[in-house]
């Protein structure tokens, strides 16, 4: 089978290799992303930096995704990374990307190793209906709400499970309200918070906050740090709105991360 886009992407890796040798290793990524235009250029490639996609969930649209090169109108995007190396994650985000877009190859460059990395990920899951297969988790005798639990845990895995991951954690919010909403649960949408000490409010606090039928506190982002400070917030967010259930949701990695709270 011939190799999708095999002269483009030897006219890609040349100009890349180039961009490597000139600038070194480790540098700040937007270096090396405003020198690529350029070797681009040299060895007649078009490209367009930051294009904007619109990213929808079931045909609803939930936030934009930038791609950081779009090249010879689709045929491939670029994504730059400077990292210790290419990671299963840098690649199950391009597969992110590349559904959004519909581009049929994505390539990932990584400019922080000691040699240049370069990876190409084909598009074989555009046309391909995203697949989701839920088994209910067994009930603990010790768990609050169990099936509306349950059923959170549902909308949170279809979300990733359609989505993938790479974007940021206001997408994932609202897929995860669309989705709640489809099994007719009462949502409210907690923005802001206001801060107190000892009965005198000091302000506000941004929160974006999903309370379900008024029992589970959802907290969702799309972090590497530490997910411990998220954790001590959400407990904080559950005494203040006197419930009992959070559960923070972490759509960063490879596998969507869900950590339960539950105060005493």
């Amino acid at each position: 089978m011939p190799l999708l886009h095999a002269d483009l992407t030897y006219a890609m890796r040349g100009a890349l290799f180039n961009v490597y040798n000139a600038l070194g290793p480790g540098l700040k990524e937007e270096y090396y992303q405003r020198a690529i235009p350029y070797a681009f250029e040299e060895n007649g490639i078009f490209c367009e930096a930051e294009k904007s996609f619109q990213v929808c969930y079931e045909d609803e649209p939930v936030g934009q995704y930038f791609v950081d090169f779009w090249v010879e109108h689709g045929k491939a995007i670029l994504e730059t990374k400077v990292a210790p190396n290419l990671t299963p994650l840098h690649k199950a985000q391009t597969i992110s990307y590349l559904k959004v877009t519909g581009s049929e190859l994505g390539i990932l460059a990584n400019f922080g190793s000691s040699s240049m990395e370069i990876e190409r990920v084909p598009n074989f899951v555009s046309d391909k209906p995203t697949e989701f297969h839920w088994n209910q988790n067994p009930f603990s005798e010790n768990l609050l709400h169990p099936e509306l639990f349950n059923l959170t845990q549902k909308a949170l895995h279809k979300v990733y499970a359609t989505l993938g991951p790479g974007f940021i954690h206001q997408i994932y919010r609202r897929a995860t309200r669309l989705e709640l909403q489809k099994q007719e649960l009462a949502l409210q949408y907690l923005k802001f918070l206001p801060i107190e000490y000892h009965g005198h409010v000091l302000g506000e606090q941004a929160v974006r906050l999903i309370l379900i039928e008024n029992k589970i506190l959802l907290a969702i982002y799309a972090y590497q740090h530490s997910e411990e400070i998220y954790l001590q917030q959400l407990k904080t967010h559950l005494k203040k709105q006197n419930l009992k259930l959070g559960l923070l949701a972490n759509f960063h990695d490879t596998r969507l991360k869900l950590t339960p709270v539950r105060l005493k």
